[in-house]
């Protein structure tokens, strides 16, 4: 529907995009806003009175202006333009101080963002507070008996309740307004992060009733490194400034300052100009298409659903209704989240990665939620305005198909080998025949990366594994997409992780370890990462991915040492 104007999709027609929880693509008008802003009115803001200043600052003027009514804001001073949300709410946790707060909680939802918990982590030991929970099912869902419970601990000893709009991991949208006004109820600052809501909900921040509300340019089509931080003015008159530095203060001398009001008090140093024009561009067209917007991704998030629960062992997580179909304790927006009982997502990603699909595989920046469920992450898929069916169905069929690749063991020509039984007695063929060889040669010598995916998925069978029992924090390597446990074991290193992929890796690993101990050579001063580049191996690594590899690397010198 709206895909042709993003030109993205126009240089890169073969991309299904399915990350746009994590960031968006840029719209046609966000483009021409920056670009515009470079070619004719670069100059700095709010400090000089020549024509293009001028012109500049009115350009960004008029985009706090559009940002503000983006989110029915009657009085645009209470709109500051800053890096995005993770400095809106370090901003907000930074500059409270105890005679604004009447309680000694801090209450957040067990699904928040890390950017929603370490500053309050912060703030309470600063402050001597503590942080409570509101925990989710087990599936993470968040419906009426969640709201209930919620309500429960929401109190007078609740001091602030910081929470997503939108959950960025699962979905779910929450009560935000019922639970602002229980909040004003009981004399508690509200901090909602609408990170995840403001591209996909109409946000009223006077129905909202919220005392703040945070969110970024780059979730909502416009550019990375700004977003926008609303807050009710007397908190914002009696708010520290985090950020301290030129135009955000009214006189300053060697020993004292005064500070300007809002919205400029919280807007020290040149801002991001080109970035806030190009965020206020994005807000029109979100004010312009929203109601079409929303109707468009609920149809796609209903085929996504459907797709979804036809496939076996798979577990959908979160709440699965889509806005405005069921209860408000109920709904999502178009994003899914979910596991496989029998197989890793990160092999699973690695195949879906081919057909030039992106999609997300990971904690999600939600580590504790993901703690609370009971999994090392999940696989989430999310829709955006120009995603459109084809995409959804393009995914649906590769996800199918990258299953029932993973149960035979095969790479991507699992349709021109035929059924799961004759391709599993092929491989355990294959297996036989190159059984003497080293891993290392195999793989130098498989072509493309399909034949390398192949061949470590084959070496996976070749690794030691760790027993249960030694699966212990104090072997545990962390840092890595999938949990790793790497020690000693019969006088051999062994090691485990769910993923075959990394499997395959480690027992390349440590087939040279006993190389080089062989050879009397030095084995803990060894190049293991450049040795994987060598053999061509650096594809299967992003880069959370890489550094994980890099951490079990130093995991094994260490044992060796």
């Amino acid at each position: 529907m709206f895909k042709h104007q993003f030109p993205f999709f126009a240089n890169k027609p073969e991309q299904v995009y399915l990350d746009s929880a994590a960031t968006t693509q840029k719209h046609e008008s966000v483009i021409a806003a920056v670009n515009n802003y470079h070619s004719f009115s670069n100059a700095t803001v709010h400090r000089s009175a020549y024509a293009i200043a001028n012109e500049a600052t009115q350009l960004y003027e008029e985009a706090r202006t559009s940002v503000a009514a983006l989110i029915a804001c009657n009085n645009s001073s209470q709109i500051i333009l800053n890096s995005g949300a993770t400095e809106s709410i370090n901003t907000i946790a930074a500059g409270l101080h105890r005679d604004m707060l009447q309680g000694e909680k801090i209450l957040i939802l067990a699904s928040e963002h890390h950017a929603n918990i370490l500053p309050w982590q912060q703030l309470s030991k600063r402050l001597g507070m503590s942080i409570d929970i509101v925990h989710l099912s087990k599936d993470g869902q968040f419906q009426q008996s969640e709201y209930e419970a919620f309500k429960r601990q929401l109190n007078e000893s609740v001091a602030i309740v910081a929470m997503a709009h939108v959950s960025n991991a699962l979905g779910n949208i929450y009560p935000v307004q019922s639970i602002c006004y229980l909040a004003k109820q009981v004399k508690a600052i509200s901090v909602i992060d609408g990170t995840q809501a403001i591209a996909h909900l109409p946000v009223n921040i006077e129905e909202l009733a919220c005392d703040f509300y945070v969110f970024s340019a780059h979730k909502m089509y416009g550019p990375t490194g700004v977003g926008v931080l609303f807050g009710r003015m007397e908190l914002l008159e009696n708010l520290t400034p985090l950020k301290l530095g030129g135009e955000m203060i009214r006189h300053v001398s060697f020993t004292d300052a005064q500070y300007q009001a809002p919205p400029l008090k919280f807007e020290g140093g040149t801002p991001n100009i080109s970035g806030v024009i190009g965020l206020g561009a994005a807000a029109k067209f979100l004010s312009a298409n929203l109601r079409e917007i929303q109707n468009h991704e609920k149809r796609l998030y209903e085929t996504l659903t459907s797709g979804l629960l036809q496939i076996k062992d798979l577990n959908l997580l979160g709440n699965l209704n889509p806005s405005g179909k069921t209860d408000v304790c109920s709904e999502s927006i178009g994003l899914h989240s979910f596991v496989l009982k029998n197989h890793n997502l990160h092999d699973l990603a690695q195949l879906i990665y081919q057909q030039n699909i992106a999609v997300r595989v990971g904690h999600h920046c939600a580590m504790p939620l993901m703690q609370c469920l009971k999994v090392a992450g999940t696989m989430r898929v999310s829709i955006a305005c120009y995603t459109t069916e084809a995409d959804i169905q393009t995914f649906l069929d590769c996800l199918v198909n990258a299953i029932q690749q993973l149960k035979t063991g095969d790479d991507i020509k699992l349709q021109k080998i035929g059924s799961a039984r004759k391709l599993g007695k092929q491989l355990d063929e294959d297996t036989k025949e190159t059984a003497n060889l080293p891993i290392a040669a195999k793989i130098r010598d498989a072509k493309g990366w399909d034949n390398q995916y192949r061949q470590l998925m084959l070496a996976s069978k070749h690794l030691k594994i760790l027993p249960v029992e030694l699966r212990i924090d104090e072997n545990a390597v962390f840092g890595c997409e999938s949990e790793l446990w790497i020690t000693w074991c019969d006088e051999r290193l062994c090691a485990y992780t769910q993923s075959k992929v990394v499997r395959g890796i480690l027992a390349l690993l440590l087939e040279k370890v006993d190389d080089l101990q062989n050879g009397s050579k030095q084995a803990s001063t060894f190049d293991y990462f450049g040795y994987l580049t060598e053999l061509n191996l650096s594809q299967f690594f992003s880069v959370g991915r890489k550094d994980g590899i890099q951490n079990a690397i130093a995991a094994i010198k260490n044992k060796l040492v």
